[in-house]
């Protein structure tokens, strides 16, 4: 475990690994906006790092300039321990306040919107954070939605107010979005039609069939055996 975590337990390494290995992120781009916070630089440390171990190889990009990203035999077989953690944290690990900065929220839904299924005409979703206020705007007007930091000077089809903290539980399937509207943490503002398709717009996350409807707090329910060896 000792010479394993030396190769994939780095901070962002996992989640780097996660893009790759069961996300199918190949161009860097892609693999930056799946982790979230992660800086180009350290980004690039951490594929060259990888690289090195062998865990990925990196190979020109056959529809242009830059590089891609794919798995070896040794990234691929890391494949159920990449599952195997997000099961475990879906169990166990409490979704905290801190965990759900509107910012990598928005990312998220972002990587969840499903294009088939959202309206052929252009459509622009404005979202709010009421914890900490905060604006975003999504625009659906072509094969990739579009996350807009700033207003886009658009016509707002559909606004979405949501509490961060109740709507990461639902973007990760602790909670029900349905369950989130009854009880006023996400408020739609729109069209009756959009309000009813939205929910649908959005793929669910890849570890929802891990979630429980109430995790259990990780202290108070874990306890952790004593040290017997190293191996």
């Amino acid at each position: 475990m000792s010479l394993a975590s030396e190769v994939i337990a780095e901070r962002w390494t996992p989640l780097i690994l996660r893009e790759i290995v069961l996300f199918g992120a190949r161009r860097f781009g892609d693999i930056q906006r799946g982790t979230g916070r992660i800086s180009q630089s350290l980004l690039v440390q951490r594929l060259h790092t990888l690289e090195e171990a062998h865990v990925i190889e990196r190979r020109p990009n056959p529809h242009g300039r830059g590089w891609e990203y794919h798995p070896t035999a040794a990234g691929t077989e890391l494949a159920p321990v990449l599952e195997a953690f997000g099961e475990w944290a879906q169990h166990w690990v409490e979704l905290r306040q801190e965990d759900c900065d509107p910012a990598y929220l928005m990312l998220t839904v972002q990587s969840l919107i499903d294009p088939a299924r959202i309206p052929a005409r252009p459509i622009t979703v404005r979202f709010e954070f009421v914890q900490h206020p905060r604006i975003y705007w999504l625009v659906l007007d072509g094969p990739e939605p579009e996350l807009c930091y700033n207003d886009p000077g658009r016509l707002i089809d559909l606004v979405v107010a949501v509490d961060e903290e109740v709507f990461g539980a639902v973007l990760i399937g602790r909670a029900s979005f349905g369950g989130a509207v009854d009880d006023g943490a996400i408020r739609l503002e729109g069209s009756p039609d959009l309000i009813r398709a939205f929910p649908s717009w959005l793929w669910p996350s890849h570890f929802a069939r891990y979630a429980r409807p109430a995790p259990v707090r990780f202290a108070e329910s874990v306890q952790r055996p004593r040290r017997t060896l190293t191996t």
